[in-house]
Order: C-alpha cells, then structure tokens, then sequence
C-alpha cells in the first residue's frame, strides 16, 4: 500500500532545509520576487511572499516551473472493462502521468477505500509528490467480487499544474463485471426413459459432458464405478475421465443395455470435476431404463427420439405404434392414461384408445399432435394394459421440447485474444458452429474469401460449408496464425444459413489477435538517481515490467542481496516474481541509509523467461548521491 499524502512532507522539509543553508541561494530568491533583501531560510523579501520565495508548489514551497497548464493523465492496466471470476482476485493498477512530461506537484486521489464499490479495496489514502513520465506514480486496487454483477468504479484527483494553478477536475472510470462459477452437466442420448427388449441386440446410450457457459471445466472424473453397473448396463471402458470439458461431444461416455430379463430402474452416474474458478465440485445423472420381456406389448414413436415443435407455428403429427416384442399376438390392448388431461400442448382426436388385438405392423396405432404455443420441454407418458382383465402393464416415455426459431453462433477455440510470438510456432485456431438451442440448421457457408485472410493468417480450405449442424462439433473451421510480424487487428468472418424452422439467416464472428516479438523485463528504479541527505533513509522501488505488455515469468534477482554496497540494504537475502507484466505488480524494495557523503552506481543483475520461454538477463543501475 503507498502511503498517504503526509508521507511526502519530510522529504519536502529536507529540501527547505537544504535551501536555507546558503545566504546567497536566500538573495537570489528575494530579488526574483521582487524589491527588498533575503536571508536564507526566511528572510524578508519584496513583493512576492515571505521567506523569500515567490508562490509556486503547494506542498514544497519551492517556485513553480513556468509552461502551459499541462494536465496529469491517469492509465489503467487493463484497457477494456474488467471481468473476474466470483471468489477470484484480481490487480488493477492505474499510473499517473503528466499531459507534457513536465513534473506536477501536489497530487492526490480524493476520497477513500470505504468509499470504493463492493469487491473493491485499496489503500486508505493516495497521494504523490510529483507526477511527470514513467510509472512513478502508480495506484494499486484489488477486485475480489463474491456475488455476481457490474459497474463502473470511479476515482477523481485533484493536483497543481506546472504553472502552480490547481486542478481538480481529473477523473478516471473503469468499467468492471463478476461472473459466475460454471458446471458440468450431463446427458443422455436417448432422450427419456431406455427401453429394451430382453434378449434383442441391445440399446445403445451415449452420455455426453458439456459445460452450461461454454467455458471450460477440468478433471472430470466419473467416480461410478463402471464394472459395477445394474443388471443389463455394460461399458466396453473401465473408467472415464477427462482432462477438459467444454462444449461439443469430446467428453462422451458410451453404455449398452442389454438386459437377460424384465426390469425396471434408475441408472445413476456420478462425476466430480474442478470449475473454470478452480473449485473442486460434483455432478450427478439418473437415466431411467425398462426392460419389457418377451412378448410383451412395447410402443414405439413417429418419428423417433425427441418430438421437437416451434413455437405458436403449427403441430408436430406424432404416430406411437404399439406391437409385440416377439411377433406373437396380444389381446386387448388399452391405454390407462387420460387422453383429455394431456400436457400443454399436445391433443388428441379421440378420448379413449383400445385395440383388440396387438402383433406386427401398424395394425394399433395412437395418433396425437404437439403443437405447444410456449416455450416448454417435458415428457409425456404413455401407460397401458393388456391381456385378460390388463393383466399385463406398460409405459412409454415420449421426450418432447418447444423452441424458437434458432441461430448458428461459431466459437472459437481457444476463446479471447489469440497470441502469437513472431517467428515461434503457429497458432491453431478452430472455429466449431453450433445453434444456440441444439436444434438443427442447415446450409451454412462462409461468405468470407480463405484467400484473402489478414496477414499470418491461413486455412487449408479455400471454402467452407456444412449441409447441417446442431451441437458438438461436425462443423469446425480450421484456421492458423503464424505472424511474420507484430501486429494486431480483428478476424472478421461473416455467413449464411436457414434455421430449423427454414428461414434464411445471417451471422458473423470477430476474433481479435495480437502477435508480438519476444519481450524483455525491464527494471525501473524510484526515485531516479538517489539524492539522500545523511543521517535519513530513503526508500527506494525497483518495479519490474514487461516492455510490451506479454507475460515474462521465473524473474530472479541474481545479484547478492545480503551483500549490497555500503549504507543500502534489503529486507530478504533473494528476490523473485513468478509471472512479471505491466499489470502485474513486480517491486523490489531497498533502502539506502548513508552515515556520510558519498556517490555511487548500484547494479542488480537478474534472469528471466520471455513470453515465448525464452531464458533472459537483464541489469538495472541506480545511481545515488548523499550529501550532509
């Protein structure tokens, strides 16, 4: 934490005190404010202020520099707003500088920390001495949000410009948001109840891991033990884990049930995996199974897996053909569900249903419409009896959903900015196209040119379509970026599609990408050069920093800490940061305490790992003065 603007006085009263100790420097200043003599420390002076020195900087007494009214310009490190994860904390740093690079004096951060939105927290006052060019003057905040939401932090200033008038309207905003934790969800396909005959070839069941927000979820583990399973479930895997979990089906799992006799039950899978936060968590499953036995009356839909409708557009004809399971006939079939107490949306033209008899073909079939005027999803379930007296019973569960109509959004993979070190390897990129509700599109194409991509960029197609697509990822644009020089911009890609319910549509998609060349730390001494007066203690911050901006990291000062020149010291023996950026705090701290006049150079050497890995050295010289 920097220390409040009362921390600066005592250097400011070394400087008066220096001033006094010359009769001559005194006069000087007397006859520069006008008639009259000066005596040093305070004499009398003319027209223009006591202890001969004219008006000037508030707070070091000392005359102000002549120029323009030149403004101080506060930059924070983070360009754009501000996103962080719920539980997660995050830096932002905010340097101040002057508009000319001429030095301001009296500079200040009004208000204070209690003051600062929810999540936020900072130091109890701030304040510098003197703003001009560098990262002299910089303010550190921490956002560390523990509920969701957004807003915009707002921090104004107030200091005297380099022709000693004061300012007070400088202001700094800085937009911020907090998201949520993600999960993993799981899901069958089929949809619904899994229904097998015993003894036929078997059911198969694939489940799929997808996150709920697209990010991506690590460590999947299914903790269900596999080779203990319910009677009939089998999976040719031992065990599933996986390293990565987004969308699309790369985390799948796949299950047969083939049962040997008739049953009823709930599969239940369980799974523990670590959020894009980096908390552990756990998820769960229940798959509903029916095994009918033979010949046994089943039913079967038209068409199959789940019944899809659009919204207030019509109805979705569905025909649930009712047979035996072995070919052989069964007698008086009923259905024991009220047809006339349907779930929204879906009728009948009849209230009742019965057949005399049941065998092959279509020869018992239930027709019904689904035509849902709201948004909704559910199953209806179909139960019946058969057989003298129903001596015999039934069920079949019918997955139904109602949507709008839909979009195709592409995704890019990896997600944000894509990052490139000239002359390092190339950057794949995967474009996956999906719609944002499952349901299927058609027809896509990409009406951008693959030739005639940004610079460094490529594809090892000339053109791009897909027939169709829903979910998962069939439909994946391959994309490289290899960049022969710095540069950054915008990857434009615009397309064309008819949704699920057929109407012509467009999209577009922005990627923005940033190459660079491999960066160097810089170390920056503060203050700089060291004036010191002796017998006092000066402080003095080496900040550490990349020069544009990437990541360096495994910084470590290899000069011997515990062996520094004479009068200067460190609180530790070593010095290390593990990641180093403009956005990253880096300091190291020294002090130099002189007991007698003296000059000097102080040199660190240190070693590093650019943004591409790349082992670096660097060195940085601070030079110093004491005086008595």
């Amino acid at each position: 934490m920097l220390a409040p603007r009362s921390f600066y006085l005592p250097a400011v009263c070394l400087l008066l005190l220096c001033g006094c100790g010359s009769s001559s420097l005194g006069t000087s200043r007397g006859s520069n404010a006008g008639a009259g003599d000066g005596t040093a420390g305070g004499g009398t002076s003319g027209t223009g202020g006591t202890g001969g020195s004219p008006p000037g900087n508030p707070i070091s007494g000392a005359p102000g520099p002549t120029g323009s009214n030149d403004l101080v310009v506060a930059t924070p490190s983070v360009a754009g707003p501000l996103s962080v994860m719920m539980g997660s904390t995050r830096t932002l740093s905010i340097a101040f500088t002057s508009s000319d690079g001429q030095a301001i004096a009296g500079f200040g951060v009004t208000g204070s920390s209690t003051a600062l939105p929810a999540g936020w927290s900072g130091p109890a006052a701030f304040a510098c001495a003197s703003v001009s060019a560098g990262s002299g003057c910089v303010l550190n905040l921490t956002y560390a949000p523990t509920a969701p939401g957004s807003g915009t932090l707002t921090l104004e200033y107030v200091y005297v410009d380099n022709s000693t008038m004061p300012n007070t309207g400088g202001t700094v905003t800085i937009a911020y948001a907090a998201t949520a934790n993600n999960h993993v969800v799981a899901a069958a396909s089929p949809i619904g109840e899994i229904n097998a005959a015993v003894g036929g070839g078997g059911q198969p069941v694939s489940v799929n891991f997808t996150t709920d927000d697209g990010y991506a979820a690590t460590g999947l583990t299914l903790t269900t033990d596999l080779s203990a399973l319910p009677a009939g479930w089998s999976s040719a895997a031992s065990s599933l884990s996986c390293a990565i979990v987004s969308t699309g089906s790369g985390c799948q799992l796949s299950l047969t049930y083939a049962p040997t006799a008739g049953s009823r039950g709930t599969l239940t899978l369980n799974y523990s995996y670590v959020d894009d936060s980096g908390t552990a968590r756990t998820g769960g499953l229940k798959i509903p199974y029916s095994a009918a036995a033979q010949r046994s009356v089943i039913a079967a839909a038209s068409p199959t897996g789940q019944i899809n409708a659009i919204e207030k557009t019509g109805g979705q004809v569905v025909a649930v053909t009712f047979t035996t399971d072995d070919g052989t006939s069964a007698a008086d079939l009923y259905l024991t569900t009220d047809l006339a107490s349907l779930p929204a949306g879906w009728s009948s033209a009849s209230q009742g249903f019965s057949c005399s008899s049941v065998s092959t073909g279509n020869g018992c079939q239930l027709h019904l419409t689904y035509a849902p005027t709201a948004l909704a999803g559910g199953t209806l379930v179909l139960n019946y009896a058969y057989g003298a007296s129903g001596a015999n019973t039934g069920s079949f569960n019918l997955a139904y959903a109602a949507t709008t109509d839909d979009n195709v959004v592409g995704t890019p993979s990896p997600t944000g900015q894509i990052n490139a070190v000239v002359g390092a390897m190339a950057q794949p990129v995967a474009v996956t196209f999906t719609t944002d509700d499952g349901r299927p599109a058609t027809a896509l194409q990409l009406t951008n040119s693959l030739t005639a991509l940004p610079a460094g960029w490529s594809s090892p197609d000339t053109t791009f379509a897909c027939s169709g697509l829903s979910s998962g990822n069939s439909c994946q644009l391959l994309l490289t970026y290899a960049p022969g020089a710095a540069a950054s911009g915008m990857l434009a890609l615009s397309y064309s599609y008819d949704n699920d319910a057929g109407k012509p549509k467009t999209g577009s998609l922005n990627i923005a990408y940033r190459a660079t060349t491999n960066d160097s730390v810089i170390g920056t001494p503060n203050p700089n050069p060291v004036a010191a007066v002796t017998g006092s203690t000066t402080p003095v911050t080496i900040t550490f920093a990349t020069n544009d901006g990437n990541p360096a990291a495994n910084l470590l000062v290899t000069s011997d800490l515990s062996a520094l020149p004479a009068d200067w010291s460190s609180a530790s023996g070593s010095f290390t940061c593990a990641a180093v950026s403009t956005g990253t705090p880096c300091q190291l701290s020294l002090s130099y305490a002189p007991a007698a006049a003296a000059s000097g150079t102080l040199s660190l050497n240190y070693s590093y790992d650019d943004n591409s890995g790349t082992p670096k050295l660097g060195s940085v010289s601070v030079p110093y003065t004491a005086a008595p």
